[in-house]
């Protein structure tokens, strides 16, 4: 039996952002040699040679860090006052630590002053030596350390280099060049510190390239398919061949056994569940008395370390308390402005892969599905709507490249909502630099393009389809991230699907979140959205353990603040609005696609692979061409494949 982990799998959450500005933000790169779109190469894993800058270097760089004038500073338009500020330390360095001539000053006369400009100079010395490790590395870690995180117990050093990602390559070279020149030309009398400085920066350096790997092998064993046994691919038994249409996991109950050890029977006579339908209707009423007593009920007999249903109780709870208190979109802003690092989210996706099937079904179902329809084409564009951090592709590269007859040219063009800030496009830009590595890895031409912008305000132009392509267009579970006829009557998610059918896309891979928590009205939306979301706590109970703290970060991260967005935000401000599987059916009808069978084949690997390796709650069922699935016979999630 396979590791369910090491299979392609889906980023299980998603990290939404506040509205972006109107202009998309691109950006484009290509792996083959030959094209003329613009790429960023990566060198974590293959190389560690940094960037070579496209910009000439000022005179004042040339010539060894002399002093700047006006008249020899370079000017563009990536220039920022970190720039100014790496001129003046290099100038400082150059200023302080300038050789002297040692017949000019007998070493009886400065002995005195040599000691006291040291206890100056030190702190500038400090500054210079610590920073070069830092700009030595930036570039180096950027393509799987580095986007919107930082590496684990690295917080200081991600910060300062995501602080200087936005300024030009050039003046982190300037001040590494400066700087290691200005140390050679220092004064004979040696610093007692030197020895210490340059062994933090080896083991800094060590330290780096060390985290850096393990990221990339985390990466490599969550992403790829590197199990020979695996169910997706082995011969299936006989019995596996009955083309059922429904079918649960195993007998097997992975992870630990439910139930609250240590808990009093007082607490287990609360019922947590009517107190919080009672706090909703308080709170749908301005009762904020009743409300506020009903929540400290709930307060006593929750917590975010509990059974599933206190976890529960403990996320609704935070929800109805900003709903009060009128702070539901502020505290919303903050939660998706935080920024979590690439190596804990890896984590974290990889025990929700194993704990659950629904996204590693997903993303087999639809990369088999594309494999298959363009086995014969040359050229292959996939246009990923809400790409994240790319984990769906690594594995479709890995099957393309075992292709017969070759991998086909291969381009992604990456959308996602832009990030809050000064750089919007930052994760899926640092998505392309590692799916670049990737491609070389398995010698695919690719071609990179990100785009961070409304969805709506995307045009068939700015994604420069190609009429010799074999084009499909994928969206795994976020269009429900869009507005609906209900805040406008120009229904964003009507809009979207309008310039998807322009595309005229070969396939369209369309996955949805089957949710019936978008009603306007909010005791009606609370309680559907706690029917949902109790399945998905019941479902991470049963397969995880409740004090694995990447469980605590799933349930924190992203189910807990996706049920804050639906009980304390309204309008414009509430983003969590999914729809059933038949809703969706029709608007892609509407819309002008049409609906494509699902492949038996791909449903029984499906099936099979539930059956072997999952919890016997889980279920795989097949509707209408949709293929559904969910726990504990609620339907959470659902797939279908459409065709222009």
């Amino acid at each position: 039996m396979m590791d369910p982990g090491s299979r392609d799998n889906l980023d299980f959450g998603d990290q939404l952002s506040t509205p972006n500005p109107p202009t998309p933000h691109m950006i484009n790169f290509s792996l083959q040699q030959q094209s003329q779109v613009q790429y960023f190469p990566s060198y974590g894993f293959h190389s560690h040679n940094p960037p070579v800058s496209s910009h000439p270097s000022p005179p004042w760089v040339m010539l060894g860090c002399t002093t700047p004038s006006p008249a020899s500073t370079t000017t563009t338009e990536l220039d920022s006052a970190d720039d100014a500020d790496d001129a003046v330390l290099a100038y400082i360095n150059q200023f302080l630590l300038e050789d002297e001539d040692d017949e000019s000053y007998p070493v009886s006369s400065a002995s005195v002053e040599d000691s006291a400009l040291l206890a100056v100079e030190k702190p500038f010395v400090d500054i210079l030596k610590s920073a070069k490790p830092i700009m030595a590395q930036a570039y180096e870690m950027k393509s799987w350390m580095t986007d919107d995180c930082e590496s684990t117990g690295s917080r200081g050093f991600h910060d300062v280099v995501t602080s200087n990602q936005n300024s030009s390559q050039l003046p982190s070279q300037m001040v590494v060049e400066c700087s290691v020149g200005a140390t050679h030309k220092g004064r004979k009398t040696k610093n007692p510190h030197d020895d210490d400085l340059e062994m933090e920066e080896r083991k800094s350096k060590q330290l780096a390239l060390c985290d850096e790997e393990t990221v990339r092998e985390m990466f490599d064993k969550v992403l790829l398919c590197t199990d020979a046994n695996c169910e997706f691919h082995s011969p299936m038994p006989a019995e596996a061949q009955i083309n059922g249409r429904y079918v649960k996991g195993s007998g097997n109950r992975r992870g630990r056994r439910k139930g609250r050890s240590g808990t009093s029977p007082e607490e287990e006579a609360v019922d947590l569940t009517t107190l919080l339908i009672h706090c909703a209707q308080a709170a749908a009423i301005d009762d904020h008395r009743n409300a506020n007593e009903l929540l400290k009920q709930i307060r006593k007999h929750s917590s975010a370390t509990g059974d599933a249903g206190q976890r529960l109780a403990h996320y609704f709870a935070n929800g109805l308390e900003a709903r009060l208190a009128g702070t539901g979109s502020s505290i919303y802003r903050s939660l998706t402005s935080k920024r979590t690092s690439t190596g804990e989210m890896l984590r974290a996706f990889g025990l929700y892969v194993k704990a659950c099937s629904f996204r590693l079904i997903s993303h087999y179902v639809a990369n088999t599905t594309i494999l298959n329809a363009s086995k014969s084409e040359a050229r292959l564009h996939i246009i990923d709507y809400g790409v994240q951090y790319g984990f769906q592709w690594p594995v479709l590269m890995q099957r393309l490249s075992k292709r017969c007859g070759g991998p086909p040219s291969l381009r992604i063009t990456g959308i996602d909502f832009p990030l809050p800030g000064f750089r919007p496009a930052e994760r899926i830009e640092a998505t392309g630099r590692r799916l670049h590595e990737y491609a070389r890895m398995f010698n695919i031409p690719f071609e990179y393009q990100a785009i961070a912008s409304k969805w709506d305000t995307i045009q068939v132009e700015d994604l420069k389809i190609k009429s010799d392509e074999y084009l499909v267009v994928n969206c795994l579970y976020r269009m429900r991230n869009m507005m609906d006829e209900t805040v406008t009557d120009d229904s964003p998610r009507t809009r979207v699907l309008n310039t998807i059918r322009k595309l005229n896309p070969h396939l369209f891979v369309h996955g949805i979140v089957n949710g019936t928590y978008n009603a306007p009205f909010f005791v009606t939306r609370f309680k559907e959205a706690m029917f949902f979301f109790s399945s998905i706590f019941d479902m991470l109970e049963a397969n995880a353990s409740r004090m694995d703290e990447h469980r605590l970060l799933i349930e924190s991260e992203f189910f807990g603040r996706e049920a804050l967005n639906v009980i304390a935000c309204e309008g414009t401000e509430r983003i969590e609005r999914p729809e059933t599987y038949k809703q969706w059916q029709m608007r892609n009808l509407r819309a002008g696609f049409r609906q494509l069978r699902l492949n038996e084949e791909i449903m029984k690997r499906a099936r099979y692979k539930v059956s072997k390796s999952y919890h016997r709650d889980f279920l795989v069922d097949e509707d209408n061409k949709w293929m559904l699935q969910g726990w504990k016979g609620r339907i959470i999630f659902a797939l279908s494949a459409w065709t222009s």
